[in-house]
């Protein structure tokens, strides 16, 4: 996992791919409409979306992992709550659902992990390793939040 701001991703990735990903991170704003578009075919998808927050308890809110993509999160209006742990010291619910590129894990509290409070100018990568749960809210209450998820599929990476 990385969590940086938005402004210092040059000194974690050097690709080109990665040039293409923080273009269109920097063009997103409170207009940005939910959708999902594909910025090199199935390799690189971003989608944006909004939603509530919710109570860290709430079964919305999904402990998971990726195979195929990388996820790379960033809040583009509000605030949330994204939890991390070892995927290897989970428990996980089922087998790999392929169409979903996901595996859900049980809502263990591993002895290590760690909470990401995102806001606007913060970015987050995840890699397959990386059991991450957003959708939490911050502040002990519920807000409406904007935000975007970048797909890079794994074999676009390198550094």
């Amino acid at each position: 996992m990385i969590v940086d701001e938005i402004r210092n991703w040059k000194i974690h990735f050097k690709n080109p791919v990665w040039e293409l990903v923080f273009a269109e991170i920097k063009s997103l704003n409170n207009r940005t409409p939910d959708r999902e578009k594909k910025i090199q075919n199935d390799d690189i998808i971003l989608k944006v979306f909004s939603y509530e927050t919710v109570a860290p308890t709430d079964p919305a809110a999904e402990l998971e992992t990726h195979r195929t993509y990388i996820d790379i999160h960033t809040t583009i209006t509000g605030s949330e709550r994204i939890d991390w742990y070892p995927a290897s010291l989970l428990t996980a619910k089922g087998f790999y659902n392929e169409e979903e590129d996901a595996i859900y894990y049980e809502r263990e509290e591993p002895s290590i992990g760690a909470a990401v409070k995102m806001y606007p100018g913060i970015f987050a990568a995840f890699w397959p390793d990386d059991a991450h749960m957003p959708r939490i809210m911050t502040g002990g209450k519920a807000e409406l939040i904007k935000k975007a998820v970048f797909k890079i599929k794994l074999d676009l990476i390198t550094f």
